[in-house]
Order: C-alpha cells, then sequence, then structure tokens
C-alpha cells in the first residue's frame, strides 16, 4: 500500500507545432506549449499548476527549456529540462544513453539554485542532477509534428506526435509515489520519487507498450532505447526501474477497461527495480502517480461530465483505439 502523497490532476495545454527543422524548433514548440496561459478549450490555466518555465538561449537559439514545479508546494526544488543542439556538445548523459545532433534530451535536477548551463554537470549550480536520456528522435524536428503537453502540479506529460501512429512520450518529475514515507530509504525529505520515463530514439512508443516487457514504462538496457529512473532517495544515483506488470495478449478489450457497472477504471502501475532489461522484479519502489492504463483507447479523446473534463486520452494512434492511459483531468 502506497505512502499517502497529494493525487496529481493534469492540464491539457493546447498543441504545438514546430515551425522549422531544427531542434531549436522543437524545444519552441515545448515551451510555448508549457507557457501558455490558456489551455486547450482556451480556458486559463489554474494557479495550482503554474510551474515556472523559462526557455534558455543562447544567441537567440534555444538550446534548453527549464520546468521548475510550483515553490507553494515545498518540494525539493526539483526541475525538469528538455535540452538539445545542433551539434551533440557534451552534456551529462545518463547510462546506457548517449548524446547525438539534433536528439531531444530531458533530465531531472533536485535541490538545485539558479540556472548555469544544459550542458553543466550541474544545470541548476547544485544539487543532484539525473544526466540526460533521449527523449525522442530527430523526426520529432518537423513541422508536421504535433506536441501536446499535460501539465500536473508535480510532473509533466509530453505526447509528440510525428504521424499518427508514430509518437514519442516523456514523463518526468515526482512521478513515484513510495510505498513507506522511511526519508532516508524509501523517499525523499518531500516524500516523493523523482524521475523519467523516455522512448529513446530508436523508434516510436510501442504499440502493444500495455502487453510487452521492456516496452514504454519499463526500462531497456541497450542505449538510446525506452527507460524509466528514479533517483536513489538523498542521493544522486539513479535506479534502473519500470513498471513489474503488463496485461494480458488482449491489451485492453472492453473487459479490461470497464468495471461491473460499465465505469471506465484506469490500473495503477507499481514499480520496481529494474532486473534485466524488460524485467522490473526488483526492490518495489512504489506506485506511478497521475497516470493509469485505459486499455484500447484513441489518443486524444476524454471523458467528460457535461462540459467537465475528467479524463484525458494518450494512446499510440490518433485515429483508432490503441493501447493508451488516462490521466485524471483539472476539476
Amino acid at each position: 500500500m502506497a505512502f499517502p502523497v497529494p493525487g496529481l490532476t493534469f492540464v491539457r495545454c493546447a498543441d504545438v507545432s514546430p515551425t522549422g527543422t531544427a531542434i531549436q524548433d522543437f524545444l519552441d514548440a515545448i515551451y510555448s506549449a508549457l507557457s501558455a496561459a490558456n489551455d486547450y478549450r482556451g480556458t486559463a490555466k489554474p494557479a495550482t499548476h503554474a510551474w515556472t518555465f523559462t526557455r534558455r538561449q543562447v544567441l537567440s537559439v534555444t538550446n534548453a527549456i527549464t520546468c521548475e514545479a510550483p515553490a507553494a508546494l515545498g518540494l525539493i526544488s526539483p526541475v525538469v529540462i528538455f535540452a538539445g543542439r545542433t551539434l551533440p556538445g557534451t552534456p551529462t548523459m545518463l547510462t546506457p544513453d548517449t548524446t547525438a545532433a539534433s536528439v531531444p534530451l530531458v533530465g531531472v535536477n533536485k535541490n538545485g539554485g539558479a540556472y548555469n548551463s544544459w550542458d553543466a554537470a550541474l544545470p541548476m549550480t547544485s544539487g543532484q542532477f539525473s544526466g540526460y536520456w533521449r527523449a525522442g528522435s530527430t523526426g520529432s524536428n518537423a513541422v508536421a509534428t504535433v506536441v501536446r503537453c499535460f501539465v500536473s502540479q508535480e510532473t509533466i506529460f509530453v505526447q509528440v506526435i510525428q504521424t499518427t501512429t508514430i509518437q514519442s512520450w516523456v514523463y518526468a518529475g515526482g512521478i513515484l509515489q513510495p510505498y513507506t514515507n522511511d526519508t532516508s530509504l524509501a523517499c525523499e525529505t518531500d516524500g516523493r520519487l523523482y524521475g523519467m520515463v523516455t522512448p529513446g530514439s530508436a523508434g516510436s512508443v510501442s504499440a502493444s507498450w500495455l502487453t510487452t516487457n521492456s516496452a514504454f514504462f519499463s526500462h531497456a538496457t541497450t542505449g538510446n532505447a525506452t527507460h524509466a529512473g528514479v533517483f536513489q532517495p538523498n542521493s544522486s544515483t539513479m535506479y534502473a526501474c519500470g513498471t513489474r506488470t503488463v496485461y494480458t495478449s488482449g491489451g485492453g478489450a472492453v473487459a479490461e477497461t470497464q468495471d461491473g457497472s460499465g465505469a471506465y477504471i484506469g490500473d495503477i502501475m507499481d514499480f520496481g527495480r529494474n532486473t534485466a532489461s524488460g524485467q522490473n522484479a526488483g526492490t518495489r519502489l512504489g506506485t506511478l502517480r497521475g497516470v493509469y492504463r485505459a486499455g484500447s483507447v484513441q489518443s486524444g479523446r476524454y471523458l467528460r461530465s457535461g462540459a467537465t473534463d475528467l479524463y484525458h486520452y494518450v494512446s499510440t494512434d490518433t485515429a483508432n483505439p490503441s493501447n493508451g492511459l488516462m490521466l485524471p483531468a483539472v476539476a
């Protein structure tokens, strides 16, 4: 049973496409989506979800977006960083990934201070930095790409839609709810576990991620593939981890998406430390916060009560039902 921390709800940002084909255009699209005052319906984003988003540029060229969680939450100064440049550079990479030209990257800093540089050993001058994993392929750098962001109080989910069925997803921030409140061994001093889930750059999110080990929300030990990891509490060490269970071969048929009353439900994902590629049967870490398996759904749909969003749906297909998840919406 997980130790209670506040539940998360998500604002869906308006879709944004890059204005050009360079990595800085892709980063600018993420910034535009995250920093806009209104959500995808034109409603003002609530103050509870008001992160500080800053575009970091050199000679007017964007090379990073820093995303600082709301200070009012009293967290350990977590910062999600999206980065990349047209030349590889020498950023701190997290094993087993390597850097490359024009490839989007994502990392997490905690207990940090003022911004230094995206490719510094400590981008936020102090604290602990995860290093970067690849957050998609160079194919993201296209004017046809759709960047769709979802922001909760403590996490960010980015869905990058290159085509109907070719997508990259990133989930980063305070992503795990621990099982106990032991702040020396099980969680940070604010009761969370911080980290990220990344798609790699070798391909899109698997259309069978609900039923396949070593797919999204799991950890592959090969470089530039899908990864998941969280900080060891009070440390700069990262634990490779991922969901301990997958669906049956049906992959979310109607029987797996509803209860006996016909109500649509979302499955909690429990995370454990990685023991081998795609195998996350090691020490239990906690449950994934705010993201629930939803079965077979069409991406972009939502569950509403009247005019009020209840859940946002994300899947690997924007035109047909496919393996998907659900995010609780802001009331």
